[in-house]
């Protein structure tokens, strides 16, 4: 895994030739969400969600929906603060809180989740010593889809599907959700997510219909 990031090779990546997987940050987000697990539903995809604790407060039934289609969830924090990365025990203890929503949402007995990724996919020292007992969630292409709008969704779905056809398969990231700080959204306005599953679709028409498999994420992150 390089220093400064959760990117890892496809080389590095212990997924088979043709396989990729599909994970989404900073959800639950409500209608967007809803819609794209209808999708995976569609298309029989088991996918990762790496979820943030205050939205797991706000939507506890949609994470237990999430959980209860057999999706891997995994930690990404509580608050999604740029400055906690930078801070041992106040990262810590936020992935703890994070790991509590996600506990008490799906009914569990509160106990660390065993994957977890940065926000903003950091690895930071902190970072790197909270992976000693918990596996960073990586992925093998990253996709900068936080911004776009709606007449510029196609994108997104183009560079996976290139990536995955170029590189026999990946890790790939999206955002069902997306977690911005106050000046961002007031320079910028509220991110539009609700082309997301749209996107998400046309991937896994492309790629299905390309012979492309995707294995279930509990699989696949345990190796």
């Amino acid at each position: 895994m390089l220093i400064n990031s959760i990117l890892v090779s496809r080389k590095q990546c212990c997924l088979a030739p043709g396989h990729c997987v599909l994970t989404f940050d900073d959800g639950p987000a409500g209608e967007v969400t809803d819609d794209l697990l209808a999708i995976l539903h569609e298309f029989g995809v088991k996918a990762c969600f790496c979820l943030v604790g205050c939205q797991v407060a706000i939507r506890p039934e949609q994470t237990r929906a999430i959980a209860n289609a057999g999706h891997l969830l995994a930690n990404h924090s509580f608050h999604h603060q740029f400055a906690d990365l930078w801070n041992f025990e106040r990262f810590r203890l936020d992935l703890a809180r994070c790991d509590q929503a996600i506990c008490e949402a799906v009914g569990e007995p509160c106990h660390p989740l065993r994957w977890f990724r940065p926000p903003y996919g950091l690895v930071t020292s902190a970072v790197r010593e909270i992976a000693r007992t918990r596996r960073i969630i990586p992925v093998t292409h990253f996709v900068i889809d936080p911004w776009f709008r709606s007449e510029r969704t196609k994108r997104p779905a183009k560079w996976i599907i290139e990536d995955a056809k170029c590189r026999e398969g990946g890790i790939y990231v999206l955002h069902d959700g997306l977690m911005v700080s106050e000046t961002l959204r007031t320079a910028r306005g509220s991110p539009r997510r609700c082309w997301i599953p749209d996107v998400v679709k046309e991937i896994l028409r492309e790629l299905t219909g390309a012979g492309f498999q995707f294995p279930d994420p509990w699989q696949v992150f345990q190796v």
